[in-house]
């Protein structure tokens, strides 16, 4: 069970991002963009779409100048040791604070759902160890798994959306802008706050068997974008603009209308799939990331410090203070926010520290020539 270093291509990188970064978009944020904006909720999603098409170019033309070079390596040999740490080190908090949020959610919402009465550290412990399985087994495993998982994601997901047909009311988008813009704009600053993830696409390019070109960079960050949609119309038209904020989980409340004729229903364990599929690619993603940004990639150092990570996460995700409703509170509060904040303009400072030097670069070059 070694992190081996076998490069993936660009489809296997899609299809894993779809997975990872899709469960944030699809189901954590959601909730939280219901509330903020209520019946506006889906014009709030559609106002991320600009500031994402510009951050996504700004992210290539990261990829483009470093040549899709490590991160720590290219401003190590350009600039210092220290410089390269301080670019990675906040890639290496996000993965943190993926796998914290990412095993507290999905523990949280197997307790509600199916699971009531085994114990929080029970489900995270499985999760967790499932996640550093798949890590160690490496990045080519991770790959492979989510294009196995995704189709099936993807049919469970057109047919909830198509069978639900029947209990929609498109009315209840209606007026436009019924609340006011702060609101619409909060909801827009969590649906960033989803999709600046795609950041960590910087921390894995090195493992990338070819070159990212924009247009299919685009295609990733947009198609991701359009996951936020599914379920906030879905919410809005099935369930009203008020009862579906006040749902913890909508995307999962639509799974329990679905009903084909008289006899057949109770269908949402199909949603259990889709939610552990993207949950556990998305874990599996974040550990493999956060240890090869630190550089453990010794399988006699990494493997017993992973276990040790994987401890402290079973007992800081199931810690009993720790309510849904501060949790919640949280992600809405904090982290969404900041991240959004943070990450938005970090591959523009980047920028700021790339182009100078590539300047440089190609200056000492024409003059030796």
């Amino acid at each position: 069970m070694a992190m081996l270093q076998i490069r993936i291509n660009v489809i296997q990188t899609m299809l894993m991002f779809n997975l990872a970064i899709g469960i944030t978009n699809h189901v954590i944020i959601v909730p939280l963009i219901l509330q903020s904006a209520y019946r506006d909720s889906w014009i709030s999603a559609l106002l991320a779409i600009p500031p994402v098409i510009v951050w996504t170019i700004a992210v290539y033309w990261i990829m483009k100048l470093t040549g899709q070079q490590s991160l720590f390596r290219w401003f190590k040999r350009h600039y210092n040791a220290a410089v390269a740490w301080l670019v990675v080190l906040p890639l290496i908090l996000l993965c943190m604070m993926i796998l914290f949020v990412t095993v507290r959610d999905t523990t949280i919402w197997t307790k509600v759902t199916y699971l009531p009465k085994t114990p929080y550290p029970v489900t995270s412990a499985l999760f967790v160890v499932s996640g550093m399985a798949a890590a160690a087994a490496g990045l080519r495993t991770i790959a492979i798994a989510a294009g196995v998982l995704l189709p099936a994601v993807i049919v469970f997901g057109l047919f909830v959306m198509f069978v639900n047909f029947q209990f929609k009311d498109y009315s209840y988008l209606l007026p436009l802008f019924a609340n006011d813009t702060a609101s619409i704009l909060r909801g827009t600053q969590y649906t960033l706050g989803g999709l600046v993830e795609f950041i960590l696409l910087l921390g894995l390019q090195q493992h990338l068997s070819k070159r990212f070109r924009l247009p299919a960079l685009l295609l990733l960050t947009l198609a991701v974008t359009g996951l936020v949609f599914g379920p906030i119309l879905a919410s809005i038209t099935i369930f009203g603009p008020y009862e579906a904020a006040d749902q913890r989980y909508p995307a999962f409340e639509q799974w329990r209308m679905v009903l084909l004729g008289k006899f057949i229903s109770h269908l949402d364990f199909l949603s259990i799939y889709q939610w552990l599929s993207g949950a556990l690619i998305r874990v599996a993603l974040a550990f493999y990331l956060l240890f090869d940004l630190l550089h453990l990639t010794g399988r006699r150092l990494r493997l017993p410090l992973m276990a040790v990570a994987g401890c402290l996460l079973v007992v800081i995700a199931s810690h009993a203070k720790l309510s849904d409703q501060l949790f919640f509170h949280f992600i809405g509060r904090y982290y969404f926010p900041i991240v959004m904040a943070f990450f938005y303009a970090f591959p523009f400072a980047l920028l700021l520290l790339i182009i100078p030097k590539r300047g440089s670069a190609h200056e000492s070059q024409t003059s030796a020539a």
